[in-house]
């Protein structure tokens, strides 16, 4: 692969996983949304189990570049960070719910500074890159509310979760095409 073709994340055979994965997480924000008196308590297992599976999929990308190209490492850190955070919140329920508004808030604003990072790397090589800035920009603004929300208002939590969950599926889906790699670019053996 040549590495003028990497962007900042870099490119995968495995794009397709981060597809099921945004059509997974659609269908559980929509859950949420209609069923808020359960949501609070399932959320936090949901969005735990949910980490767990995306961080694995950004383990099997890092590891599926042959060549050490630019971007693998962000793979490797938030598929770390991911399951990190996706054991906690299924292994503790009460501190979940306790602390759940945090998680959230931590993890958006991650992937919004990454999303934020990313936009500006690729500024020259791809026409479309402002919609990488976008979305980090509301990622971050998703994390302020998080950081924000009062531990009183478990339904505004969820209703906002459930908005989140269903937006960053979509991102997924939309994100996935852009790390499938070209056919007419040779990939390594």
């Amino acid at each position: 692969m040549d590495i003028a073709t990497m962007h900042f994340w870099g490119k995968t055979k495995y794009w397709w996983a981060l597809i099921i994965t945004g059509i997974l997480m659609i269908p559980c924000g929509l859950w949420l949304w209609f069923q808020p008196a359960l949501g609070y308590e399932v959320l936090s297992l949901l969005l735990g189990w949910l980490l767990i599976l995306f961080g694995i999929v950004q383990l099997i990308v890092s590891g599926n570049v042959k060549q050490k190209v630019r971007g693998w490492g962000w793979w490797l850190a938030g598929g770390i960070f991911d399951i990190f955070i996706g054991f906690l919140l299924i292994s503790n329920l009460a501190l979940s719910e306790l602390t759940l508004p945090y998680f959230f808030a931590f993890i958006f604003l991650f992937k919004g500074l990454s999303n934020i990072i990313s936009a500006f790397s690729m500024t020259s090589a791809y026409k479309y890159w402002w919609l990488y800035l976008i979305n980090g920009i509301i990622m971050l603004l998703i994390s302020f509310l998080f950081f924000f929300t009062p531990f009183t208002a478990a339904y505004s939590i969820v209703f906002l979760c459930s908005f989140v969950f269903v937006y960053w599926g979509v991102a997924l889906i939309i994100f996935s095409y852009d790390v499938k790699p070209d056919k007419t670019i040779e990939q390594p053996k």
